[in-house]
């Protein structure tokens, strides 16, 4: 299992509107299209189903879509993909208080295509928060999160210590004990 990771941002103090926000992002790089110019969003009526729906769509039509979902109290949902890169992010709103971003579109990561690498935060820090911060969007806070990449098996270890070069046996221990008090 790869891992997964997310952000959580409160930009409240920014604007009440979700749409505001997602424009926000789309003027600091972040576009609401694939390279086929389609758009993947969470329709209305989706009742948190998450029933994403990938088309061609105009710009101001998604816009409609946002609004309407707000005015039910829906979760807006939205993939977003960085200038012209493969990689993107999932967004889920209702408000801006809690607006979460997901890197789940081929996650950039320290190790370049190993889905088990931590996630490289600070390509997403700097192209996502940093750049939030020039246009004094109002960020109140932020939190990152990531889990999974670790397997169960326990030969893992056994191969760690067998490619250990220190000839250290106890860093296996270490690292596990490492991974569950962190």
């Amino acid at each position: 299992m790869g891992r997964e990771a997310s952000f959580e941002l409160d930009c409240s103090e920014f604007s009440g509107s979700v749409t505001d926000f997602i424009k926000l992002l789309h003027s600091i790089g972040w576009s609401y299209y694939d390279g086929d110019y389609h758009a993947e969003y969470l329709p209305v009526g989706d009742s948190d189903s998450f029933d994403w729906q990938m088309e061609e769509i105009t710009e101001s039509s998604l816009y409609g879509v946002f609004d309407r979902k707000l005015q039910r109290e829906e979760t807006v949902g939205l993939v977003m993909y960085y200038r012209d890169t493969e990689y993107g992010i999932t967004l889920l709103a209702s408000d801006t208080s809690e607006i979460i971003l997901i890197p789940n579109i081929n996650r950039r990561t320290l190790t370049e295509g190993d889905e088990d690498s931590v996630t490289d935060v600070n390509w997403y820090a700097e192209r996502i928060l940093q750049k939030l911060l020039w246009y004094d969007c109002g960020l109140v806070g932020f939190r990152f999160e990531e889990s999974g990449g670790q397997s169960d098996d326990s030969d893992d270890c056994e191969d760690f210590e067998e490619d250990d070069e220190t000839g250290d046996s106890d860093d296996c221990e270490e690292l596990e004990e490492n991974e569950t008090n962190d």
